[in-house]
């Protein structure tokens, strides 16, 4: 490599190559390093289980980026399975980490959203061969119940308490988790936000087209963390007002399905087996076909602290679309975003009444939504757009 460009070793457990939430955000991520001049390779250690595995590699490429499962497997684990893999894992990474090292020496080991059990070690590991370590969190921690998930809490807890203050820097999406791993390693670790990143021209629909009965389109996981039921009631309330929409949400809770089943019984309760369509799992790249059909995008946040911690890639694609787009203020959202000039955004908590209203004015005002897909567009391109973070990225890696 050059002396400006570095060989990366991406660290994660996501769901490749197909796949949403965190999986956006590490292939967007590695993107933006591969246009920053790196070399990337990515080392998975299991998948996260949210995506079938019909659209899963053990190994593969995004985007000229190798990447591989380094169990060769990617059945999700579950039980002691979880642990006993996670621990061969380890030695299985080492052992890969040393053959990349030998074809072309590592400069930075970089782990993604992970825990003390596989930081610990492989920082180990780095140190004793002089390779420098970022670590990247998108998101809050969380406890959740059960024996496994706060035994997976507690490995998360000493990553974030004891071994970020190892780390040579600290990549965040928004400026709640800046504030928090600050805090956390005393301002002795550089902590850079990192916005969600889009590669904004692949995301881009083209006009909006003149459908004579406007399409709401919402894609995401179903994981409880969206307003989905809400919407779905805001446009049943246009309904009884004689209001013609159609509503589609594309995306699948595979770890619940008996949810998917119940949504689409609440759909049919509420008279809505007309107006509203549930497309179920939608590659990524087919997601832009319903976006091209649509008039308006939607992603509404629910009323809960975690939805204040991050910042959803979900908007940096929504905003890229030239769509108009109706998002939640909340988190990092209110940086970018000014209600009524590049989107229309929500309080957390909106009432249905108000979110009908809200949607009713939007469909019917034409002006309004060329105006909103414009500037939210701008938005995505001078804020998220991967060639801006690709500087980012260029600046800080420079100063490691």
């Amino acid at each position: 490599m050059d002396s400006i460009g570095k060989h990366i070793v991406m660290i994660a457990a996501v769901d490749l190559p197909e796949g949403g939430g965190e999986t956006t955000r590490l292939k967007t991520l590695v993107y933006a390093l591969k246009a920053a001049g790196n070399q990337v390779d990515i080392l998975l250690e299991n998948t996260s289980g949210n995506v079938n595995e019909e659209y899963l590699k053990t190994k593969g490429e995004i985007n000229g980026i190798p990447f591989e499962y380094i169990l060769g497997d990617t059945k999700p684990l579950k039980g002691a399975d979880f642990f006993l893999a996670k621990a061969r894992a380890i030695r299985l990474f080492k052992k890969r980490l040393d053959a990349l090292h030998k074809a072309q020496k590592i400069d930075v080991i970089w782990f993604n959203m992970l825990a003390a059990h596989t930081i610990w070690p492989l920082t180990t590991w780095a140190r004793q061969r002089g390779i420098k370590t970022i670590h990247s969190y998108e998101d809050e921690r969380i406890k959740g119940s059960g024996i496994k998930r706060r035994l997976i809490y507690a490995n998360q807890w000493v990553a974030d308490n004891w071994l970020s203050r190892g780390a040579d820097a600290i990549v965040v999406i928004s400026y709640y988790l800046k504030d928090k791993y600050e805090r956390l390693t005393r301002g002795k670790v550089p902590v850079v936000v990192i916005p969600t990143i889009v590669e904004a021209d692949t995301w881009f629909a083209g006009p909006i087209p003149e459908n004579e009965v406007p399409v709401l389109l919402y894609y995401g996981s179903f994981y409880g963390f969206d307003e989905i039921e809400l919407v779905i009631d805001a446009v049943g309330l246009l309904k009884d007002k004689g209001i013609k929409t159609k509503l589609w949400m594309a995306g699948h809770n595979r770890k619940k399905p008996e949810y998917m089943s119940g949504l689409q019984q609440y759909i049919l309760s509420k008279n809505l087996g007309d107006t509203v369509e549930l497309k179920g799992f939608t590659p990524h790249k087919e997601i832009i076909n319903y976006i091209r059909k649509s008039n308006i995008l939607i992603g509404l946040r629910k009323d809960e602290p975690w939805s204040s911690t991050g910042l959803s890639t979900k908007l940096s694609e929504y905003l890229s679309t030239g769509r108009p787009v109706i998002a939640t203020a909340a988190g990092d959202a209110t940086r970018y975003l000014t209600h009524g000039e590049n989107a229309i955004l929500m309080p957390p908590g909106i009432t249905v009444t108000k979110l009908a209203a809200t949607i009713e004015k939007l469909v019917s005002d034409k002006n309004l939504q060329q105006k909103l897909g414009k500037a939210g567009r701008e938005t995505a391109l001078s804020h998220f757009d991967i060639g801006v973070v690709a500087k980012v990225l260029k600046g800080m890696l420079l100063k490691l």
